[in-house]
């Protein structure tokens, strides 16, 4: 079941109008948060938080959406 929803997940994250528009969104914001770091560090360590960040950003984002087709299921499930 995991593998089927993280094919759910990427078809999603690729082909749906609003994901590709909440993916972009928060690609703006991490940008902006990125920016306040510019002049602190080096560019090899801003390249390196930047990797790191989007990592994380990329598997918080993946978990609550598996979390939301889940919790779907279960509330379709009580009906």
């Amino acid at each position: 079941m995991s593998e089927l929803l993280i094919e759910i997940y990427n078809h999603l994250m690729e082909r749906d109008k609003d994901a590709i528009k909440m993916q972009n969104k928060v690609n703006t914001e991490m940008e902006q948060i990125l920016v306040s770091y510019k002049d602190n560090l080096s560019e090899e360590e801003l390249e390196k938080l930047n990797y790191l960040l989007y990592d994380v950003l990329y598997v918080a984002e993946r978990e609550a959406i598996l979390y939301g087709i889940k919790l779907i299921m279960k509330l379709l499930l009580e009906l």
